[in-house]
């Protein structure tokens, strides 16, 4: 009896493995069933295998950026997200490894496949539905389906194609996103500007990385910070006093208004050079997320080099229900001794009280 019930056990188990075979999408070979535990943004996600939480990084995609401490959020950020959630967020999946099994940050490179009978590819799916672009910096196995998937998106105006990219302009627009200017000048050089600093004599073949990099350093540095950082680059001030040629992101600072601090208050963008000591801090919250377990105040998007204000999963009872609502955009002092972890500075709080409201 107890050999009848192996055997059948056996059958059960070799028809599963043929069923999944049969299935499969061609040219799969699945090496690892995971579970889907986070969602970090449109192209990556955390899996659990056995006791390990591991990050993945889908194989050939770029999805818009939602949280990049060098990038203003982009758009569709959200719905892509949303839309990887939708396909395999909670579920378990397969991981197909690629020509390379870990990128420069430690995190596994897979085609992320739904299990039988569905079989989808998830990676495909998101090029397919306009959630992600391919990425092509790097050669992949299926990198001609995927464009011909992309392609198919972008006639049907899906995602991040809609309206031919006009949405996305227009969106970026009501958003603020920083501004570059380019001037042609002589001998085919041009010059580049971007709050208030500027680069002349840029060669052609030079231009777009110029423009990224003022970009980069324009997100990531406080305005009181992002001229010294622009000036390290070659970028030097525009001629006439005050000049703006860029908007500042919704995400950003306002401008430093020139107030003077009262005596004992900091402003947010020096609080990281107080490691160790008890501060007030003093700044407008424009990013307010709640993790798992963790609620996160940032007074800029940049949250590896500027202040944010921690409050772990065990005092988050005592903070209101809706704190992306209840907090983002105020102006506030919050008190605490900054510390550093995992190389960002932070302030870990217990309760409301340490947050004082200004504005």
């Amino acid at each position: 009896m107890a050999r009848g019930a192996r055997s059948r056990r056996l059958l059960r188990a070799f028809v599963a493995v043929l069923a999944f075979w049969l299935l499969s999408p061609p040219g799969i070979r699945a090496e690892e069933r995971v579970k889907v535990v986070e969602i970090v943004d449109g192209d990556t996600i955390r899996v659990q295998d056995g006791r390990e939480i591991r990050t993945v990084r889908l194989i050939g995609i770029d999805a818009p950026e939602r949280s990049h401490p060098s990038r203003p959020k982009e758009f569709q950020a959200d719905e892509a997200a949303g839309h990887l959630a939708f396909l395999c967020g909670g579920k378990t999946v397969l991981l197909e490894r690629g020509d390379e099994d870990l990128d420069r940050y430690g995190r596994l490179l897979r085609y992320v496949i739904l299990p039988p009978p569905d079989g989808r590819i998830v990676n495909k799916e998101m090029v397919r539905q306009g959630y992600a672009r391919l990425y092509r910096r790097f050669p992949f196995s299926r990198e001609a389906e995927f464009s011909e998937a992309e392609e198919q998106a972008r006639k049907d105006g899906k995602g991040v194609w809609r309206e031919g990219g006009m949405a996305e302009t227009r969106w970026a627009r009501e958003q603020g996103v920083p501004a570059v200017e380019v001037l042609p000048l002589g001998g085919g050089k041009f010059a580049v500007a971007c709050g208030g600093m500027v680069k002349s004599g840029v060669g052609r073949d030079d231009l777009g990385k110029t423009v990224q990099d003022v970009l980069r350093l324009r997100t990531e540095n406080s305005d009181r910070d992002f001229e010294s950082a622009a000036r390290e680059s070659g970028f030097l001030p525009l001629a006439s006093a005050g000049a703006r040629s860029a908007a500042v992101p919704k995400e950003s600072p306002p401008p430093p208004s020139g107030r003077p601090l009262p005596q004992g208050v900091v402003s947010w963008d020096e609080a990281h050079r107080h490691v160790g000591q008890e501060v007030v801090a003093e700044g407008t919250l424009v990013r307010v997320h709640r993790g798992k377990k963790v609620l996160y105040f940032n007074f800029h998007p940049n949250w590896k080099k500027y202040l944010t204000v921690v409050v772990l999963g065990k005092d988050l009872r005592r903070f209101p229900k809706s704190p992306e609502t209840f907090y983002k955009g105020k102006t506030v002092r919050v008190r605490g001794k900054v510390s550093i972890y995992k190389g960002r500075p932070e302030i870990v709080i217990r309760s409301p009280d340490a947050i004082t409201i200004l504005k």
